[in-house]
């Protein structure tokens, strides 16, 4: 699955000199808390709702309520946002990106094609993704969850487990698999259409397959 199906196309945008207070109201008119900070065509920054509480002056200032008001109503996004945002590219794979949000701490990345912003993909898209990758919880579609596959020292385990579950003739919507850190193999998520779940999970476990606890 590549980011371009997921992602959310032609985002709202802001320019480093926009106030603050305006880019808060946009955020709450489209019911968004991120925002690409974007100057000359090119992405310099990204404005989050977090960024905006964090910039706020704390309960505890002593400013006056006349030099608050004037503060706030003078700040720019530049002042605030996060500068030179690590972007993706659209032919990026979901799970590529996951894995780069949970390296770098990051749960949001502007979409860049040539240079050009094109997309914004966040917690939510990448979410959506991996519900549908799962199923959406059709009738008779069921999840089964294998653990300690050895894919990689033969070739065709993949093919081999489909096989195993044909052979009951229940139909295989799709396998796909995630590393697991405590053990060389990996976890498998199969999704089936049947109504007898426990006897398809019976024959791999029959035929040498551990079932995920």
């Amino acid at each position: 699955m590549k980011i371009k199906h997921w992602m959310t196309s032609n985002p709202i945008t802001v320019k480093p000199s926009t106030l603050v207070v305006e880019a808060s109201k946009l955020m709450k008119e489209h019911g968004v808390r991120r925002l690409p900070v974007v100057e000359k065509g090119k992405v310099v920054g990204m404005l989050t709702h977090r960024n905006i509480m964090e910039a706020s002056p704390s309960a505890a200032t002593s400013l006056s309520v006349h030099e608050l008001n004037y503060i706030i109503a003078n700040l720019k996004v530049s002042e605030v946002m996060s500068k030179d945002p690590l972007c993706v590219s659209p032919e990026d794979s979901v799970m590529d990106v996951v894995l780069l949000g949970q390296q770098k701490g990051i749960g949001s990345f502007p979409v860049v094609e040539r240079g050009r912003l094109v997309g914004i993909v966040t917690e939510t898209e990448i979410y959506r993704a991996f519900v549908a990758l799962l199923g959406h919880g059709e009738e008779d579609e069921q999840v089964i969850s294998l653990e300690n596959v050895r894919l990689m020292e033969r070739v065709g385990a993949m093919s081999r487990i489909a096989g195993i579950i044909e052979q009951l003739n229940v139909p295989v919507l799709g396998i796909f698999s995630l590393p697991q850190r405590r053990h060389a193999g990996r976890r498998l998520f199969i999704r089936v259409v049947t109504k007898d779940k426990a006897g398809v999970e019976k024959a791999l476990v029959d035929n040498g397959y551990k079932l995920t606890d």
